[in-house]
């Protein structure tokens, strides 16, 4: 049930009031050793509750290569727990390499089985849960009918394999782990319905795949249409326009409206990978994440574009890209943050205090 938007005198004008405490996660290209060393600082200065890992694991990735991410994962959930911080995720995203086409049997069983992989790996080290990007980024099309790729495949037979992709990789991550949480982004039923991206076109085949399983923990959906949108009533507006898109387009009406949320996305620093300055100001970043966190029921989360929310001293560069390790590039890790950065870290800060 969607919230009301009321005046009152403990929020902010045109804001709901909280009934429920979403946990604030984050979206970084953050090293893991980098994050495990520094977690009390992501739990009390910055003020999240979890961490949205990449780089970790990929749907391509062989069991070998995720266990040796293992213990790292381990150490983060284990050092970020006594500072809050212990709903971290590992992303998986479906377009950073082609994918088998979906009528391809026979590499699908090998990334379903990836998958269970990946989810065993989460339940093994304490990790919370799966966020799937489910984003074309710069691969051929993944849910339009009338690219090329799909000339010799007849758009029912498409859309079913596409359903069935998505109920196979929903299985076997359950099946590892029957209460891993999943977060799925991007909403793209909304962006097919409002902006007609055909990009999106059985985009809700995929999801309505995963939905079929009736997983124990829901989805939840991750919005990126509500990056730049800090006006409380604008926000608002999206959330319902989102969620009138997927009420209207899911098969399991019940499941969604009982076990399934959405979660407003920000952007609010990083105006480009070599520039971390606001986007927004603190005062409207503060407006926008009040209004998140009274419409979200599970979580809210920030987008940090180029390692906006931190940088680190020539020293930690070096510690922590020592014997090859890759995290964001070079040039951007000990660049400048925002000067009014600890104004943006007192927004989730003051949060997470007021609900523990």
């Amino acid at each position: 049930m969607l919230l009301a938007i009321i005046g009152c005198s403990n929020h902010p004008a045109n804001v709901a009031p909280i009934s429920h405490n979403p946990k604030v996660l984050i979206f970084t290209a953050i090293d893991g050793e980098y994050l495990a060393d520094t977690v009390a600082h992501w739990g009390n200065d910055v003020g999240v509750n979890g961490v949205i890992l990449s780089y970790i694991a990929d749907w391509w990735s062989t069991k070998d290569e995720l266990t040796k991410n293992q213990a790292l994962l381990k150490k983060i959930n284990e050092n970020g727990r006594p500072y809050g911080v212990y709903s971290n995720f590992i992303k998986v995203a479906l377009g950073y390499r082609e994918l088998p086409l979906w009528t391809d049997d026979q590499s699908w069983k090998t990334v379903t089985d990836n998958f269970r992989n990946i989810a065993d790996l989460i339940k093994q080290s304490g990790t919370r849960g799966i966020a799937i990007d489910t984003e074309r980024y710069n691969v051929s099309s993944l849910y339009n009918s009338h690219d090329k790729r799909f000339d010799a495949i007849k758009p029912d037979v498409l859309r079913k394999k596409i359903y069935e992709r998505g109920r196979q990789i929903m299985l076997a991550i359950t099946e590892a782990y029957p209460d891993i949480e999943v977060l799925v982004l991007q909403e793209g039923q909304f962006h097919l319905d409002v902006n007609n991206d055909k990009e999106y076109e059985m985009w809700m085949d995929f999801y309505n795949g995963m939905a079929s399983v009736k997983n124990n923990q829901g989805i939840t959906l991750g919005l990126e249409s509500t990056f730049s949108t800090f006006n409380p009533l604008n926000l608002k507006g999206r959330y319902n326009n989102v969620q009138t898109a997927m009420g209207r387009a899911v098969s399991k009406h019940s499941f969604w409206r009982d076990k399934c949320s959405l979660a407003i996305g920000m952007w609010p620093l990083g105006k480009e990978y070599n520039n971390k300055t606001a986007r927004y100001s603190p005062a409207d970043f503060q407006r926008q994440f009040s209004q998140a966190v009274a419409l979200s029921p599970k979580y809210v989360w920030i987008y940090d574009h180029g390692w906006a929310w931190l940088q680190l001293s020539k020293t930690e560069a070096e510690k922590y890209t020592k014997g090859g390790r890759w995290i964001l590039a070079e040039e951007y890790q000990s660049l400048p943050t925002d000067p009014n950065i600890d104004k943006y870290y007192s927004v989730l800060r003051n949060y997470k205090q007021g609900n523990q």
